[in-house]
């Protein structure tokens, strides 16, 4: 709850302590970690949530925010393994989806770019991100056309008050 409403100090301080009791009580690792990661401190996150993920392997946010730090690196090679996991343990969470598909792209790997940021959009419409990198992969792909469409739809989605 202290994380939610930004006491992340506290918070913090509650978690290893809380680690300190028992080493193995699930989510506190993963809480340090997403802590560490909002902090820009990515090492520790990476670490932290492999952690999480020793002690819960079926942990699809430990493997999402696993591969998200590394995506946050710029290191793509070590990021598309825990996305891919963390798609297969929770299909139906867009946010891997989204980082997977700029990992491609940043990979100039267009075709699985395209198709996983497809399913992106269409698992969350009013996803900026999505509309914009799913525009830039389908620029690289030579289809200005429908790059064209995506990046209107990135502009309505920004200019929308309501989103």
């Amino acid at each position: 709850m202290m994380i939610r409403v930004k006491i992340d100090d506290l918070a913090e301080t509650e978690l290893r302590q809380a680690l300190r009791e028992d080493p193995k009580i699930p989510q506190a690792n993963f809480l340090l970690g997403e802590l560490a990661i909002f902090q820009g401190r990515l090492d520790e996150g990476i670490a932290l949530m492999n952690r999480e993920i020793e002690l819960n392997p079926g942990n699809a946010n430990a493997f999402y925010r696993l591969g998200d730090a590394y995506a946050l690196q710029l290191n793509w090679d070590e990021a598309v393994g825990p996305l891919k996991k963390s798609i297969w343990l929770n299909p139906y969470f867009s946010a891997p989806y989204i980082v997977l598909g700029k990992t491609y792209l940043k990979k100039n790997q267009l075709v699985p770019a395209e198709g996983i940021l497809r399913r992106a959009v269409e698992m969350d419409p009013n996803n900026k991100s999505a509309h914009y990198l799913l525009a830039q992969t389908l620029r690289k792909l030579g289809r200005e056309e429908e790059a064209k469409r995506e990046f209107e739809a990135t502009q309505r989605l920004y200019s929308d008050p309501e989103r």
